[in-house]
Formats: structure tokens, C-alpha cells, sequence
């Protein structure tokens, strides 16, 4: 250390020109009054093994959390723009678990302007991988099991409302990245994308994520149980699209999956008329 100061500016200098994603500011070049040579290794390269290791830890946990992501745009084309997040967004939390929280944001903001040109699906598929990251350790819900159901009285299931698990998001896009992502996953050569208005339904079952494609009756009878509306209301929405022929069918085979996929909390059973 310097003279006159103390350990902890010390250590908070270090720290900043440590994760300086760029040339470190004048008055923090000259690292030989603090920073020792060892063994030949004098201090300002001392200090480029810190820096590089700041930020290939994080590149490094951004690309498995962002997989898909980084396979699109290639090593080069992620490297810089993990590089330009980071100058815009330096993580704050000790955890690398939030490290590519904002990184969604970033890609549509007009800093990223110059990936979107090239790459214009990598904010939406920024927001699919980071909604399978965070549901991962979600908060956890009660399942509701389908014996419950069967306790109900057919006559009154009209009046069934159900609540929605924590462990889940509808994503609505603008590109069908989920094919994307799903192709990395498998291992096969990534599609081409062509402009298609999507929604995708992320949740957590167990202790695995899953991403499907979301049929757009299907996303607004979520949105009915998520807005507290009862099974009648749910099969009115589903006749009124397909028809009263086979609707209550179609709305049951709706609870069924969703039952199956852990999405169901609770219902409230209104009791007898």
C-alpha cells in the first residue's frame, strides 16, 4: 500500500482497475507503490493475470447460461458482447447466479444496436435462456394432484378456479427462438429464424426446466385462470374459439397438462349451490 492509505481503499482500488474492462485510469497505473514482483512477473502484468481471470469468470458463466446465445453469434460475436454488458452493467451481487439478469435488457437497448442488425432474434433469445436460468431456483408452489380434482363433485366443477404456480413464465416474442435453443440443446445445427410472433411457456418441474411452444388458446386460458375465472368461464372461452362440439373436452385436456406439468397450485372448490 501506499503511504497514508488504508487497507480497505487499497483493496477497493484493486478491485477497479482489477475489472476495468478497458486501459485503467492515470491515477491508477502506477500499481508498483501497492502491488509487489514476484518471481519476475513485475506488477502491471500481476495485475492482467487479475483482470483477465474477472472477466473470463464471468464470460464463462454467461456462456452456460446463455448457450444457445453464444452458439449463434459465435466466439468472437459473444466475446464482444459480454464485453460491452459488462462496461454497461458490472454485476453488484457476490453471486455469478444474477450475472446475466439485465443481459435481455441490454440486447434491446439501443447500445446493442449493432447486434440486433446482425442477430435481431438475440434479445428474444436472451429472454428465453434467462427465464430457464431463473426458474430453476424459483420460489417453490404447491402441486396440485389430480386426486384433489377427483374429490370435486362433477356438479360443481363449473365453478372450479384454479391458482397458478411461482414456477413458471409466458414469454410473449417476436422471433421462435425455442426452436433455436431446442436445436442447441439436441445438438443439431441451428435453424435459420424467420419473423414469427411467438409465445413460449417456461416452467419448472421438479428439478427441471422445460420450454414449449404456447398455442394462443391455450395462452389466454392460462390468462383466464390467472385472472381468477372459474371452469365454466374457461369452456365458454374454449367453445367460443373451437365450438361448443368437444370444448369441455379440450378445456379438460388443458387441466390435464397442466396438472401433469406442476403449473396448478391450489383450486377453490365453491362448494354445493
Amino acid at each position: 500500500m501506499s503511504g497514508g492509505e488504508t487497507l480497505r481503499e487499497a483493496q477497493e482500488r484493486f478491485a477497479r482497475v482489477a475489472s476495468a474492462l478497458e486501459d485503467a485510469a492515470p491515477d491508477e497505473i502506477s500499481l508498483d507503490a501497492w502491488l509487489r514482483a514476484d518471481r519476475g512477473v513485475d506488477a502491471a502484468e500481476r495485475m492482467a493475470i487479475y483482470s483477465h481471470a474477472y472477466f473470463a469468470r464471468i464470460h464463462a458463466a454467461l456462456r452456460d447460461d446463455f448457450g444457445a446465445l453464444a452458439a449463434a453469434l459465435g466466439e468472437a460475436g459473444f466475446h464482444d458482447l459480454v464485453k460491452l454488458y459488462l462496461m454497461a452493467h458490472p454485476p453488484h451481487h457476490f453471486s455469478l447466479r444474477y450475472a446475466g439478469a439485465k443481459l435481455p435488457q441490454f440486447l434491446a437497448s439501443e447500445a446493442a444496436e449493432p447486434f440486433r442488425v446482425r442477430w435481431p432474434f438475440a434479445p428474444d433469445l436472451a429472454a428465453l435462456e434467462w427465464a430457464l436460468t431463473d426458474l430453476f431456483d424459483a420460489s417453490d408452489s404447491p402441486v396440485l394432484g389430480r386426486e384433489s380434482l377427483a374429490a370435486v363433485p362433477q356438479e360443481r366443477w363449473g365453478g372450479l378456479r384454479f391458482r397458478l404456480g411461482d414456477a413458471h413464465r409466458v414469454l410473449a416474442l417476436s422471433w421462435p427462438v425455442g426452436e433455436l435453443r431446442e436445436a442447441w440443446s439436441a445438438e443439431q445445427p441451428l435453424p435459420a429464424l424467420a419473423l414469427r410472433p411467438t409465445r413460449v411457456l417456461v416452467y419448472r418441474r421438479e428439478e427441471r426446466v422445460f420450454q414449449r411452444a404456447l398455442p394462443a388458446l391455450e395462452a389466454r386460458a392460462l390468462e383466464l385462470v390467472r385472472a381468477g375465472a372459474d371452469l365454466e368461464a374457461l369452456c365458454g372461452t374454449v367453445a367460443d374459439e373451437i365450438g361448443d362440439a368437444g370444448a369441455v373436452e379440450h378445456a379438460v385436456s388443458l387441466l390435464d397438462r397442466w396438472l401433469a406439468e406442476h403449473l396448478l397450485a391450489a383450486l377453490e372448490d365453491p362448494g354445493p349451490a
